[in-house]
């Protein structure tokens, strides 16, 4: 009951936000890549997705303290006007002791931008450990410099709440993250190549 709960705050919060940026521009959707790699001991993660025009795939890598896992999602986008989508499709979870695991994964994003800020909005919902997660992003165009916070969880007993600063290079598609996860007290450092 607990974990059903936290994943209706988590998707009432993702659509507040959303409701929130709709001020903001939003542009075309469009293909591109991201990869993210965030690198502590004992809890690193990599994240690489594809878009081509509605068909997205998303492989993760995630390590915990007592194993890791990896995840695979492959999505069909619906557009919901103002730059908003919605994207379904079926996922699949594998870990280190060779138990699978399949299901339905949904996501709600939004990317808007004005000409000075960009904010970049999801909320995603796992039928695997009735997995979720909720994450907003900020950024000042001119400086390259982002604040994100995003919560995540599954019903295995996984909270997390994370803060992260970035910093874009230049015209580059490459960022600098850092970033501390507050339930394990630990911080990391990332990297994250986006061509979006």
């Amino acid at each position: 009951m607990a974990g059903s709960r936290s994943s209706i705050r988590a998707w009432v919060a993702c659509a507040l936000l959303a409701l929130s940026a709709f001020g903001l521009a939003a542009p075309a959707s469009a293909s591109g890549e991201f990869l993210q790699i965030d690198v502590v001991p004992g809890g690193s993660s990599v994240t690489a997705t594809i878009r081509r025009d509605r068909v997205t795939a998303t492989l993760g890598w995630s390590e915990f303290e007592t194993g890791h896992a990896t995840n695979l999602w492959l999505s069909y986008g619906f557009d919901l006007g103002s730059g908003a989508w919605l994207r379904a499709g079926p996922s699949a979870r594998l870990d280190d002791t060779g138990r699978g695991a399949r299901g339905v994964k949904l996501g709600i994003e939004r990317f808007a931008m004005d000409e000075r800020m960009t904010l970049f909005l999801l909320g995603e919902f796992n039928t695997i450990q009735r997995e979720y997660q909720l994450l907003a992003q900020l950024g000042h165009r001119a400086s390259g410099l982002s604040a994100g916070f995003s919560v995540q969880g599954n019903d295995a007993g996984f909270r997390e709440r994370t803060i992260t600063a970035g910093y874009r290079f230049g015209a580059t598609p490459v960022s600098l993250r850092l970033g501390y996860r507050i339930r394990a007290r630990r911080a990391f450092v990332g990297i994250t190549v986006n061509t979006f």
